[in-house]
């Protein structure tokens, strides 16, 4: 039986959710999945890659990968594993984010892995404006299709590269400098009264870049700017300081996006 690895590194829910559903599909294909989410503290490790395909999931920041994805590539070693690459995006593989996997590409090869197959997958924007209902019920009515061409091109083997425009190799270059400054948006968020000490960030960041002190999250220098923590804190509790308007006031919350969308 075929074994295939999905690992994801998801901020807001947009790659959990297409990992999750890549492999329901693949599993109904009677193929061995394991789906894994991606820590930065559990880079350790990673070394051994017991899988005949890989596939690599993650949102686009600043025109690329997470700087988290680079390390995660850098500490595996693919024996030549057949692998794909996806990247997530509320604006799709438009101009300026045809050169997104670029670098995330390049550092697997050199791991050896054999990248077969790259694609791009639009979620609602989390990213200082969020969608309105109609808007976002017509990107998450697409998924399904998408998914299902994904799933059929992963157990077939595909051989699938996107077109990447001379133009978003130079935006993705601006936009890795730009990832020196993120650290600042985590070093300014402000913690309100009504944080509770759930611990749900610190939980769930995938930089590791929140400690709880005291019952209350202490942010170091290692944030991605996924907004995560923001957006997905119950009591809203987290507030933007640095970069904020990068943040939309009304929130982001995915699973609710999908309940509505369903109902349309």
């Amino acid at each position: 039986m075929k074994k295939i690895r999905i690992d994801y590194y998801t901020g807001t829910g947009g790659s959990k959710y297409i990992a999750e559903s890549l492999s329901k599909k693949l599993k109904s294909s009677d193929v061995c999945v394991e789906v894994n989410r991606i820590f930065r503290d559990r880079i350790r490790g990673t070394d051994e890659f017991p899988a005949d395909y890989y596939v690599l999931i993650f949102p686009v920041h600043s025109f690329c990968a997470p700087k988290t994805i680079y390390e995660w590539a850098e500490h595996l070693n693919g024996n030549r594993c057949k692998t794909a690459v996806i990247a997530v995006s509320g604006g799709g593989n438009i101009i300026t984010n045809t050169a997104s996997r670029q670098k995330t590409v390049r550092l697997l090869k050199k791991k050896n892995f054999n990248v077969i197959y790259e694609d791009m997958v639009r979620m609602p924007n989390n990213w200082m404006t969020v969608p309105n209902e109609k808007k976002y019920s017509r990107i998450l009515s697409k998924l399904p299709n998408q998914i299902e061409k994904i799933a059929q091109t992963t157990i077939a083997e595909k051989r699938k590269k996107k077109v990447i425009y001379w133009i978003d190799y130079l935006i993705a270059a601006l936009g890795e400098l730009t990832k020196s400054k993120t650290h600042k948006f985590g070093n300014g968020i402000k913690v309100l009264d009504s944080c509770n000490g759930c611990e749900l960030c610190a939980k769930n960041c995938c930089s590791s870049n929140i400690q709880m002190e005291m019952n209350l999250p202490k942010f170091e220098n290692r944030c991605d700017m996924c907004l995560g923590c923001v957006y997905n804190c119950p009591q809203k509790a987290l507030q933007a300081t640095y970069g904020a308007f990068q943040v939309d006031k009304k929130g982001y919350d995915l699973c609710l996006m999908l309940q509505k969308s369903k109902k349309i």
